[in-house]
């Protein structure tokens, strides 16, 4: 401890100070741990000045590690002893150095400990906020806050007294600094709840209420006897949807979910629904709280919730954007999945059908799931019909998706709509789709379901005559292009790939990062790469491994690519009102 006592004092004669901070911080911390005592012991000795060293750091880009020098900073702070001003001028200067960053508030906390040292220190820096208001930090709050901790009564009634303050920001920081209070007189809880209520009246802008909102449910938390006060609150500016507002509402959802009662979430949940597209940060904090309220199976709130927003946004995002919230639905694809699936497919708005292909989009690979017949047992006739052509017109891209969709239909569907259906799987899926529905059929074929079975059975006789047709059809001269016309077209094909291949690798990643590293083989079966060491190089012989992947390519894009088009768009669009 002595030798780091000395190399401390040294380092700051020698002006290197915070470098060496940087050098022995990792160690130290593994060590004894040793440094923040050290430097509160021998800056309280007088041997050097904390704060005016560290109100001389900068962030800069020589000083890559700047967040671990101040967190130095911030473990030192509440046992040193120095004036208010000039600690809190370097914890201002230490934060706005740090800009957008998440870590860039982390001081507030060791400033409250600092005040919280000496009761006459939150008073002083009490008088410095009111004295002099800095637009740019907020001292206010961390005075009131850290003195309600020696002194609740003084600093609370201070507050309530700053509410009718003229000036809006001192008036704002002070509601937060309320609502930042863990109070132990419950008797205070009331009359600050009710207070803050009267300020966002009489200053209803969209800060104020946002921190009065965040406030008066904090302070609810702590008394289930004010939730009606809360409530109140929101009923009163209910025509008040502003950005701040919004987002206040949408972080209590996210971060005190908890908290939130069966009373308070569908107001908070309807004010969110006026959200704006482009706020994306609104838009995360409610997808993390409809991922939340689905886990415990209140799945109804969640889908009313995002039809009540879609309509409100014009449906501006899709679901998609909540991906949270469609990760836990496909966590229970059996049921909720399914159920919004079918709810959506059956609404006939096609906005909300391309909301119900968006829940299956996005994953990695063709899955299968069924219809929820409870969704549809008072439906008119023909509604299996109709979802079968929903499913083959929004997921004919995923056959696999769509064929087992119209597969959970045929046990419980009409005997005159099973004709249809099963057109459906033959055509357009299995005549683009052979590969993939052939094989599913095949499987189906051996299905103890009789209806299962025997629809299996037809579509692959069906495309079995198609087969002969086509090979028929193919010893028909005049449709089979002479050997100068494919000569041409594979001429005219191998064109586009190389130029395709040209753009595609002149914005290739891994073109950009290789560039000059390129190698061609001419033969055998290793490829052999040079590494260079200065003037030395090594030879390295890597053996070639297969990388493959394939993917099944619908065969009527082919042959009849307008046809399917509009096909496809009559499957999704038929019957919908809007």
């Amino acid at each position: 401890m002595d030798d780091l006592k000395g190399k401390l004092i040294q380092v700051y004669k020698d002006g290197n100070f915070l470098d060496f901070i940087q050098e022995i911080y990792y160690q130290d911390r593994k060590d004894e741990k040793l440094l923040p005592s050290l430097l509160a012991k021998l800056h309280n000795e007088g041997k050097f000045n904390l704060v005016e060293l560290f109100h001389s750091f900068k962030n800069t880009t020589e000083n890559h590690d700047f967040f671990l020098v101040r967190r130095v900073f911030k473990e030192v702070l509440p046992h040193i002893n120095a004036p208010v001003k000039d600690v809190a001028d370097c914890v201002k200067h230490l934060t706005l150095e740090a800009g957008q960053d998440m870590a860039a508030y982390m001081l507030l906390s060791p400033l409250r400990e600092f005040c919280k040292k000496d009761t006459d220190r939150s008073k002083t820096l009490l008088d410095l906020a009111l004295t002099d208001i800095d637009e740019k930090f907020d001292h206010l709050s961390t005075a009131i806050e850290a003195g309600a901790s020696s002194d609740e009564a003084f600093y609370v009634n201070k507050a309530i007294a700053l509410l009718s303050n003229k000036n809006e920001l001192v008036k704002q920081r002070a509601i937060f600094a309320l609502g930042r209070i863990d109070y132990r007189n419950e008797n205070l809880l009331e009359p600050v709840a009710i207070a803050i209520r009267k300020a966002s009246i009489s200053s209803p802008s969209d800060i104020i209420l946002a921190t009065s909102m965040r406030a008066l449910f904090a302070i609810g938390s702590q008394s289930s006897d004010l939730e009606s006060l809360f409530l109140e609150f929101l009923s009163t500016h209910s025509k008040h949807l502003d950005d701040r507002y919004i987002h206040a509402a949408s972080e209590i959802l996210f971060y005190d979910g908890k908290k939130v009662t069966d009373n308070v979430e569908p107001e908070l949940l309807d004010i969110c629904s006026n959200t704006k597209p482009e706020n994306k940060g609104t838009i995360n904090n409610i997808d993390y709280a409809l991922e939340r309220i689905l886990k415990r199976n209140n799945f109804d709130d969640c889908v009313a919730f995002l039809e009540h927003f879609f309509e409100l946004s014009n449906y501006q995002l899709s679901v998609k954007h909540f991906d949270s919230f469609v990760r836990e639905l496909h966590n229970n694809k059996d049921t909720h999945l399914s159920s919004l699936l079918t709810r959506w497919l059956l609404s006939k708005k096609v906005k909300l059908g391309k909301c119900a292909a968006d829940l299956l989009q996005e994953s990695d690979k063709d899955i299968f799931i069924g219809f929820d017949s409870g969704c549809f047992i008072n439906e008119s006739k023909g509604v299996h019909l109709f979802l079968a052509r929903k499913a083959c017109g929004w997921f004919f891209n995923q056959p696999k998706t769509a064929v087992s969709l119209i597969e959970s239909l045929i046990l419980d569907a009409p005997e005159d709509e099973l004709n249809d259906i099963q057109q459906l799987i033959f055509h357009p899926l299995c005549v683009s789709y052979p590969g993939s529905i052939r094989k599913h059929m095949k499987e189906l074929r051996e299905s103890k379901e009789k209806r299962l079975k025997q629809i299996a059975s037809n579509v692959l006789s069906e495309y079995e005559e198609y087969q002969a047709s086509v090979k028929a059809a193919l010893k028909i001269n005049e449709l089979s292009p002479s050997d100068q016309d494919r000569h041409t077209y594979w001429r005219h094909h191998n064109k586009l790939m190389s130029e395709s291949m040209k753009k595609a690798r002149s914005k290739s990643l891994l073109t950009s990062l290789f560039a000059g590293n390129e190698s061609v083989l001419l033969y055998g079966n290793n490829s052999i790469h040079y590494i260079h060491h200065g003037e030395q190089k090594t030879r390295q012989e890597v053996p070639l491994s297969e990388i493959s992947t394939s993917f099944e390519f619908a065969s009527m894009h082919n042959l009849d690519p307008n046809g399917l088009k509009n096909m496809i768009w009559q499957f999704k669009t038929e019957g919908c009102t809007s």
